[in-house]
């Protein structure tokens, strides 16, 4: 019994379809937005749900969706770094940065 050898071309050619979308598919449309999951002090994030609700309470009948309220607290503390350095600078040495309410 004589065994058929596949040709190395037709192989290849099979081989093809597992190397397109190598390193993933070109969104459609630029996203204004991502998804990206980070991990936060638990309490922090606490704090950030109640003054979001105290900021809508105070704005009604407006109200700023969270994910605007979080790109415009990170705007304001990357705006501000160089007062934010002397915190960060304690973070950096391992001692809690001072609460501020």
């Amino acid at each position: 019994m004589e065994v058929r050898r596949v040709s190395d071309d037709r192989i290849a050619k099979l081989s093809e379809r597992f190397n397109r979308h190598q390193v993933g598919r070109k969104p459609a449309t630029p996203r204004a937005r991502e998804r990206r999951s980070l991990y936060l002090d638990g309490a922090l994030l606490e704090r950030l749900d109640g003054e979001h609700r105290a900021l809508n309470h105070a704005l009604y009948p407006k109200s700023v969706n969270k994910a605007v309220f979080l790109e415009t607290l990170i705007e304001y503390g990357i705006a501000h770094l160089d007062e934010l350095k002397v915190v960060l600078a304690e973070v950096a040495e391992g001692s809690d940065p001072p609460r501020r309410s």
